[in-house]
C-alpha cells in the first residue's frame, strides 16, 4: 500500500511530465513562428524581443527546464534536482507579483509607450513587401478586430511606405456590399482614396478595440490567472514536503534494512 510520501512523489512526478509535455508543445511553436513568419509578429520596434516567436520560444524553454528538474527529482528522489526545482519556482512567482505590481502601477505609462511603438512601427517599418512581417501582422489585425490604425485611420497617412500618398490599406475598409450578401474582397479604390470612402473604412482604431476586447474579457484572464496560481502553489507544497521528508524516509529505509539484515544473521547462528 502507497504512503503519503509515495503518493505526493508521484503526483509531483506525473505533474511535471504534464507541464513538461506542455512546455515541449510551447517550444515547437516558438520555433515554428520563427522558422516559418520570421518574426511574424514584431510590431513593436524597440521591443521586438516581445514578439510571439520569442516569447513561446524563452516561455517553452523555461517550461521545459523548470518541468525536467521536477519530475526527475521526484522520480530519483534527487533533492538537488527538487532544491533547483524548488527555487525556480518560488523565483517565477516572485518575477510574477513584481511584473503584476508594476503593470498595474504604471498602466498609464505603459499603455502610452505601447501606442507610441504601434505608431512607430506602422510610419516607419511598414513595408509593402512585408519583409518584416508587419504588414501581414496589421492586416490580420484590423480585419479580425474591424479597426483601423492605432487610434483612427490617419495614423496612415503619409508613411514610409508611401510618404507622398493620403491612403490606407485595403484591410482598413470594410467587406463590399453585394445585393443583400457581403463579399469578402475589398474594393481598392476605398483604401487609396480614403477622404472620399470614409464610410467605407472601419471607426475605431485598433488600440482601443484591442483593450475593450481585453477588458470584456477580463474575467477569463481572473480565472486562468488564479488557476495558473493555485498550480504553482500546490507544486511548491508538494515539492517542499518531498525535499523535507526524503531524509527521514531514506534513513528509515536503511535502518530497516539494517534490521532485516541482522534478524537474518540471527536466525542463521540459532539453527546452526
Amino acid at each position: 500500500m502507497a504512503t503519503g510520501y509515495t503518493c505526493i512523489r508521484r503526483f509531483l512526478c506525473l505533474f511535471n511530465l504534464l507541464i513538461w509535455f506542455t512546455g515541449s508543445c510551447i517550444l515547437g511553436v516558438g520555433i515554428w513562428l520563427y522558422l516559418s513568419y520570421d518574426t511574424y509578429a514584431r510590431i513593436l520596434p524597440s521591443y521586438h524581443i516581445l514578439s510571439a516567436d520569442n516569447l513561446a520560444i524563452f516561455i517553452g524553454s523555461l517550461t521545459f527546464i523548470v518541468a525536467f528538474c521536477g519530475c526527475c527529482g521526484s522520480w530519483f528522489q534527487n533533492k538537488y534536482l527538487l532544491i533547483l526545482y524548488l527555487g525556480s519556482i518560488i523565483f517565477i512567482m516572485i518575477v510574477e507579483i513584481i511584473l503584476g505590481i508594476v503593470c498595474f502601477t504604471f498602466q498609464t505609462q505603459i499603455s502610452q509607450t505601447l501606442q507610441s511603438e504601434l505608431l512607430d512601427g506602422i510610419g516607419q517599418r511598414y513595408f509593402l513587401n512585408d519583409s518584416n512581417g508587419i504588414k501581414s501582422t496589421w492586416d490580420h489585425i484590423q480585419t479580425n478586430f474591424h479597426c483601423c490604425g492605432v487610434n483612427n485611420h490617419t495614423d496612415w497617412y503619409r508613411i514610409n511606405a508611401w510618404p507622398e500618398k493620403v491612403q490606407v490599406p485595403s484591410s482598413c475598409c470594410k467587406p463590399m456590399l453585394n445585393g443583400t450578401t457581403i463579399e469578402n474582397d475589398v474594393d481598392n479604390e476605398c483604401g487609396l482614396n480614403p477622404e472620399s470612402t470614409t464610410t467605407r473604412l472601419w471607426k475605431h482604431g485598433c488600440f482601443q478595440k484591442i483593450r475593450f476586447y481585453l477588458l470584456t474579457n477580463i474575467h477569463g484572464v481572473g480565472i486562468t490567472s488564479i488557476v495558473f496560481a493555485f498550480v504553482q502553489f500546490l507544486a511548491l507544497v508538494s515539492a517542499f514536503l518531498i525535499v523535507y521528508t526524503m531524509d527521514y524516509k531514506k534513513d528509515r529505509r536503511k535502518m530497516k534494512m539494517t534490521y532485516t539484515n541482522n534478524r537474518s544473521t540471527y536466525n542463521r547462528i540459532r539453527t546452526m
